[in-house]
């Protein structure tokens, strides 16, 4: 960045929000002052004040137009407010960088102003102003007509989606009744088949004041209509400047595009990835509890320092919107493009306040003719952060002229060139319907995700993606259960799945399991864990217990405790293997609470391990073996005699030792500490120094074989 960059960008002293001094025009009678003499603008603030307010601006206009047609004095002559801050712009009479203002109008709405320059060397710092417009002041002077910013600045303005705006001839007092004609009809032609095509148009002079009340109460009129932003999503601030201000530090303003900021929030920074904490929040020099989407703001951060920041960053809410350096995108090249746009090209893209460098790759065609659409793939040198929706400008590397722009589609990842399954999902991204892309990129999932993850894959709040699933019922499942299916009212952290992809693993869960039954015929089922890694390697334990229970309420599977196996299973075992069924189950039913260990036995039968681990998988499923720890079993008889014993003593006691429940169970140390260990777990009775007690009522069921106690 230059040096008049930076002035502009680490402005030391300057008002909170980026506004000039004077704030609003009128008084409170409505009258404005006279415009002010050109030879005394108004100078930045030299120092930083706190303003209470509740009126706020909630609509942000931006001027274009070619350059010296006067946006800066018009601006001043509506609002007061020179916005021209930097020493070079001054010297030279033309504006370099982004200017700021409050526009208070006959309503009492308040407006806030970005001027953008108009010479064709700053278009980059005027595609960083209008990104964050709702509505333009689109600037011709009347003394010269339509010249080559006033179609580029057109452009722009169509390629990014701005749709409302008003046209505004300026220095009609340089002119005579019969030139304006003219240039009015040339600007209508111009103009035509543009989104300004039937935008009023207002013929003013900031020299004389004619037509500014006019131009002021057709502004006044138009917002109202204006398309608010959406403030229940996810936070999204482009920064466009960077300063520190004496007393409170880094202070960073920009459009708040989406969402709400207030004091004491946790943001982050991206690209970047570091969290900052908000200390104070402006909107035009007033000091709020919250700044809402569409409003021009000031976040004083803490936590980092003015020269780790710079324009072109975002504050975005923690983890919702990632920097990338991939990004799909459908672009269109503007009719007068010189020459087709192949694939490799390098070219400058623009979007939100940044400017990043990075190569074209066209995914549909060969060659992306001037006037045509296509869908393109931008890997930029310098990660960037964009979500699904955002607009965007290209211009050639050299010379520098906007080409075109259009529409991230799917940020962050990667597609193949004349891929049918990538085009068709472009395509069905590009149609812009949400619940549409909410099913296509659970489509694209192995498994379950949780409601807020996909909420973040779409940049829009959870309750928005809520609302979709009664819609979604026949491509969408919500495995929170019958009636969150029923009425769509899944928990943030509930899962959803595509109702393809649960099919798909419907059928890998039914093959992995029978598969398993005709390896291990005697086992009673699968291990839970060992299917997971099987099916579903990446996904969490909870989201796969979630899949499991899904498909055993259809039938398809049974779970209990840790095993998994079709419905109706049971092992099938030899003559030699039943026979050491009985013998474990009777040598454990005589051993009462000083049970041998499976392997000892195992090795009296001549058992290897593949053969005898099945068999006291068998008894536990089955309820006939309880397991209290690791290689210690129970039979289910005598588990029960020893836990009614533990609680009859503790009940007419209050409390008992080690030693006295060793007495009582007739057994040894060794049994009884695993023993009470595995009721302390069960919450049948607790710990208190070195005395046991009944843990009291509301303890949890017993698991792993073990019957209510």
């Amino acid at each position: 960045m230059g040096a008049t960059g930076a002035a502009a960008l680490r402005h030391r002293g300057a008002p909170f929000d980026g506004a000039t001094t004077q704030v609003g025009r009128r008084c409170r009678t409505g009258h404005r002052p006279p415009p002010q003499n050109p030879q005394h603008p108004t100078s930045p603030c030299s120092r930083f004040e706190w303003r209470e307010g509740t009126d706020l601006a909630e609509v942000v206009i931006g001027t274009a137009g070619h350059v010296d047609h006067g946006k800066t004095w018009l601006i001043r002559a509506l609002t007061g407010q020179d916005t021209d801050r930097l020493p070079e712009e001054k010297r030279r009479g033309i504006s370099i960088d982004l200017g700021f203002a409050e526009f208070v109008l006959p309503s009492g709405r308040r407006a806030g102003i970005i001027d953008v320059p108009g010479h064709e060397r700053f278009i980059k710092n005027m595609v960083a102003g209008v990104t964050g417009i709702d509505l333009v002041l689109f600037v011709v002077a009347a003394d010269e007509g339509v010249m080559p910013q006033t179609r580029e600045h057109l452009q722009i303005l169509e390629l990014l989606g701005v749709e409302s705006g008003v046209v505004v001839l300026t220095k009609v007092d340089l002119v005579d009744d019969e030139w304006l004609r003219l240039v009015e009809d040339d600007v209508r032609s111009e103009l035509a088949g543009s989104f300004l095509a039937q935008a009023p148009l207002v013929a003013v002079s900031a020299k004389t004041g004619q037509g500014l009340d006019r131009l002021t109460a057709v502004v006044d009129e138009m917002l109202p209509r204006v398309r608010r932003r959406p403030d229940d999503a996810y936070v999204r601030l482009p920064i466009d400047r960077v300063f520190t201000v004496a007393g409170f530090g880094t202070v960073v303003t920009g459009t708040l595009v989406a969402g709400r900021i207030r004091p004491e929030d946790r943001l982050e920074m991206q690209p970047g990835g570091f969290q900052v904490r908000v200390r104070q929040v402006q909107v035009h020099g007033r000091r709020v509890e919250q700044a809402e989407a569409g409003q021009r703001t000031a976040v004083n951060l803490v936590g980092v320092d003015a020269d780790r920041l710079s324009r072109g960053q975002v504050l975005v809410t923690p983890g919702t919107q990632p920097a990338v350096d991939t990004l799909a995108a459908a672009c269109r090249l503007l009719d007068d493009t010189p020459r087709p746009l192949k694939s490799g090209t390098r070219v400058r893209f623009h979007i939100g306040t940044s400017e990043v460098l990075g190569r074209v790759v066209l995914l549909d065609r060969d060659l992306l003719e001037p006037g045509q659409r296509g869908f393109i793939q931008f890997k930029a040198e310098t990660p960037v952060v964009a979500t699904r929706g955002d607009r965007f400008i290209i211009r050639s590397y050299s010379p520098l002229r906007t080409i075109g722009g259009g529409v991230v589609l799917d940020p962050g990842r990667r597609h193949r060139r004349r891929r049918a399954e990538s085009l068709d999902l472009l395509a069905t991204l590009d149609q812009g319907d949400l619940g549409a892309i909410a099913a296509t990129e659970l489509d694209r999932e192995p498994g379950p995700v949780d409601l807020d993850s996909l909420a973040r894959r779409l940049n829009v709040p959870p309750h928005r993606v809520q609302r979709l699933l009664p819609d979604l019922a026949g491509r969408v499942v919500v495995l929170d259960g019958p009636a969150a299916v029923a009425s769509g009212q899944v928990s943030g952290g509930g899962l959803v799945v595509s109702a393809a992809v649960l099919e798909r693993l419907s059928h890998r869960v039914v093959e992995a399991v029978s598969a398993f039954h005709r390896q291990w015929p005697v086992r009673p089922g699968v291990p839970r864990e060992r299917l997971r890694a099987d099916v579903l390697p990446e996904t969490e334990p909870r989201v796969f217990a979630a899949v499991l229970d899904h498909l055993a309420g259809r039938g398809l599977i049974e779970v209990e405790g840790e095993v998994v196996r079709l419905p109706g299973h049971r092992p099938r075992l030899d003559g030699r293997l039943q026979e050491a069924l009985d013998t474990f189950q009777a040598r454990w039913r005589q051993a009462g609470a000083a049970p041998p260990s499976p392997a000892e036995v195992a090795r009296e039968l001549g058992l290897a391990p593949d053969q005898w681990r099945p068999l006291v998988d068998i008894l536990v499923s089955d309820g006939r073996w309880v397991r209290v720890a690791e290689d210690f079993y129970l039979d289910a008889g005598v588990y029960e005699r020893m836990v009614e014993a533990v609680r009859g003593l503790l009940a007419a006691r209050g409390g008992a030792t080690v030693a006295e429940i060793r007495d009582v169970l007739g057994t040894s140390r060794k049994y009884v500490v695993p023993f009470l260990e595995h009721l302390d777990q069960r919450r049948v009775t607790r710990r208190v120094g070195d005395l046991r007690q009944l843990a009291g009522r509301g303890a949890a069921p017993p698991a792993d074989g073990a019957p209510s106690a």
